[in-house]
């Protein structure tokens, strides 16, 4: 290849780096992002396929709780739902101002399913059962612990979680499992893959790796 060719192959390599680097992960969204963002929430096909690399799911383990899913939303993908779950009005000049009123931070949610050797209370039998039953609390996601791995082990700074309930048609319900939301300080977080790690209570851990270098 002539000198000029090997410019010309290095210029589009550059440019395609610098795109790249555009679509990485960022802390702070410009004004263009959240203009993007408003435009995938609103879009039903391209928010499909676009939310695909922000969630994993597992299958059930022999033995245990369920970590069914993991999702990790960035700003920019909590910047997409909200203009998804938005009523009509909600205008990217809109996003824009609520953005700069209030950034979100970067946060892992999980989603917990109880099984039957992960009960929500101890076996019993009918007609005759003897002996307590013991209900699990409704805060058993507190016993998990979340950290966010790159280079260094994150810890989250705050976490959030709600029961979930399954409940028939005589107003019964019973706890089924939880979802918990992690949050993260952005500012600690980089434009490189990075792993989300569960330790459960029953001594399980998980892993699932997220590419930050490539989401937004």
């Amino acid at each position: 290849m002539n000198r000029s060719g090997t410019v010309a192959v290095a210029g589009v390599l550059l440019l395609l780096s610098g795109a790249l680097v555009v679509r990485a992960y960022e802390r702070e969204l410009r004004p263009d992002l959240l203009r993007e963002g408003w435009y995938l929430g609103k879009n039903d096909k391209r928010y499909e396929e676009f939310k695909r690399g922000y969630v994993k799911t597992f299958p059930l383990p022999k033995e245990g709780i369920h970590i069914e899913r993991i999702e990790v939303r960035t700003p920019f993908k909590e910047m997409v739902d909200r203009a998804r779950r938005a009523a009509d009005g909600y205008s990217p000049v809109t996003a824009e101002a609520e953005y700069k009123k209030q950034p979100p931070p970067l946060v892992v949610e999980v989603t917990l399913k109880l099984t039957p050797s992960f009960p929500a209370h101890t076996p019993y039998t009918l007609p005759i059962h003897i002996g307590p039953i013991y209900v699990r609390d409704a805060n058993f996601w507190q016993d998990f612990d979340v950290h966010l791995v790159q280079r260094g082990d994150i810890e989250p700074r705050a976490a959030t979680g709600r029961p979930l309930y399954s409940c028939d048609a005589w107003g019964g319900c019973w706890l089924i499992g939880a979802q918990v939301a992690y949050e993260f300080d952005v500012d600690q977080v980089a434009s490189r893959p990075a792993t989300v790690v569960v330790f459960s209570p029953d001594g399980q851990t998980l892993e699932a790796e997220f590419d930050l270098d490539r989401l937004k």
